[in-house]
């Protein structure tokens, strides 16, 4: 029971010197016809939908210092969302990303209670040193996931459903107003996203549709690999993302966007995407490879320069806020 009773003394004070530190750190593509749309009248619309469903604001304020940060969101998403609508990218960012960690929490709490659960009933009688070393790891563990929990209970009380449907309207924002990691969240899943505010406002899917298209172009003018990434595998026939349903599967299309990932790609993804290359190749024209390898390598010159497409490792999450 000694031994125990230190363990624990001592993964407290473990505990709160990791967190101490956790909490401390606080050429434009070919022409889609389609998809052209008036990048006003998207936000015109999609501002519409917003104000039916949560109520204008009369809290706009000229851009200065945002609420700081943890700050109730009940208490700050008037203000957010007034700045986010009048342009102000850092409000749109901050208010995404309080949203999304609103909408995660009960999510995260029951995952976190039913973790402590599991791991406080074991017992240490008869744990080896290794395993007792393992076991305090898992506490430490515990407990800073438990103090992540408070701090989104703090963040989120008393934030209402109807402030939670703002989700997907602050990403496209968010994404309008070039924050490259809201850009590729939306391009990818859109108002997929959360599916239930799905449900309850489909003309979200017309937004998402409205969109695409300034976003698509926006992200090649910054020379986003991300973007870059989610078109190559959206052309690809046979595709079933939310972005391959919008913009149609095209051979010529995806051997276009999958040359210029190449062009940027680092050395270790070189060999897979020369093999996925050759295969597309051999079903295109003479006349439609050399136009999209000259299109490909003008892009790269212009767009992405010396970057490289080490912003989208494998398995790389386009919604990771």
């Amino acid at each position: 029971m000694q031994t125990k009773r230190s363990l624990l003394i001592a993964v407290a004070v473990l505990a709160a010197v990791v967190g101490a530190y956790f909490l401390g750190r606080a050429d434009t593509p070919q022409p889609r016809a389609a998809m052209h749309v008036n990048v006003a009248d998207a936000a015109a619309a999609q501002g519409t939908d917003d104000e039916a469903a949560l109520g204008s604001s009369p809290l706009a304020s000229k851009r200065g210092l945002l609420p700081p940060p943890n700050t109730p969101l009940k208490n700050s998403f008037a203000e957010l969302r007034a700045r986010a609508a009048g342009g102000d990218a850092d409000a749109a960012k901050r208010l995404l990303r309080d949203l999304d960690r609103c909408s995660r929490l009960r999510s995260s709490q029951w995952k976190s209670d039913g973790a402590t659960n599991d791991l406080t009933r074991k017992s240490t009688d008869g744990m080896s040193a290794a395993q007792l070393r393992t076991y305090q790891l898992q506490l430490d563990a515990m407990e800073l996931r438990q103090q992540g929990v408070r701090k989104n209970q703090e963040l989120c009380a008393g934030v209402s459903d109807k402030m939670l449907d703002a989700l997907v309207p602050s990403i496209a924002q968010a994404a309008r107003l070039g924050d490259e990691q809201a850009r590729a969240c939306y391009l990818d899943r859109g108002p997929l996203y959360d599916a239930r505010s799905l449900i309850k406002h489909p003309e979200s899917l017309r937004n998402y549709g409205n969109a695409a298209s300034a976003l698509i172009d926006s992200g090649l003018a910054a020379g986003d690999w991300r973007v870059v990434d989610l078109l190559q595998q959206a052309y690809e026939p046979g595709a079933q993302s939310l972005l391959a349903g919008l913009i149609g599967a095209d051979p010529v299309q995806h051997y276009r966007y999958l040359k210029l990932y190449r062009l940027g790609a680092e050395s270790h993804r070189v060999a897979q995407l020369d093999r996925q290359l050759e295969a597309i190749a051999s079903n295109l024209s003479p006349g439609q490879l050399v136009e999209a390898n000259e299109w490909a390598q003008t892009t790269l010159r212009q767009n992405f320069k010396d970057s490289s497409t080490q912003t989208t490792p494998l398995g790389w999450d386009s919604c990771e806020f």
